[in-house]
């Protein structure tokens, strides 16, 4: 019986190698370019409070797609589901995502915890009333 030679064995075996290295390497880098695209932060006084009422300023960190009101999947002021904005903001660009919500009555003062999210990412911010 014969077998196959070596230098065939070490070819077969670089190409099964390089494809997995290939297929991994798409895995990847689609899995890191999703996660970037929709990437938003609550800027430095983003979260405020003014006449008793809560509002969020977001802002869109992706590298390439539009960031709509449908991808902010999480809009929360002290773990109540609040009432989103209709956006459509270009990479780089800011927006009020929830603007003038009464938390029920409650906001007119001390801290209160919002939290915004997309698929790929929440961002917790504190608004201050007084």
């Amino acid at each position: 019986m014969k077998g196959i030679t070596p230098v065939i064995a070490l070819v077969m075996l670089m190409l099964i190698t390089v494809g997995m290295v290939g297929i991994a390497y798409a895995w990847f880098s689609g899995l890191l370019t999703t996660q970037t695209e929709k990437g938003i932060s609550v800027p430095p006084g983003g979260a405020y409070c003014a006449g008793g009422k809560v509002s969020i300023l977001i802002q869109n960190n992706g590298a390439t797609s539009n960031l709509l009101d449908s991808d902010v999947i999480i809009a929360h002021v002290d773990g109540t589901e609040a009432t989103k904005q209709a956006i459509n903001l270009a990479p780089g660009a800011g927006g009020l995502i929830v603007k003038d919500w009464t938390c029920g009555g409650t906001c007119s003062s001390g801290s209160h915890t919002v939290r915004v999210g997309t698929r790929t990412s929440v961002v917790e911010s504190t608004a201050f009333c007084k």
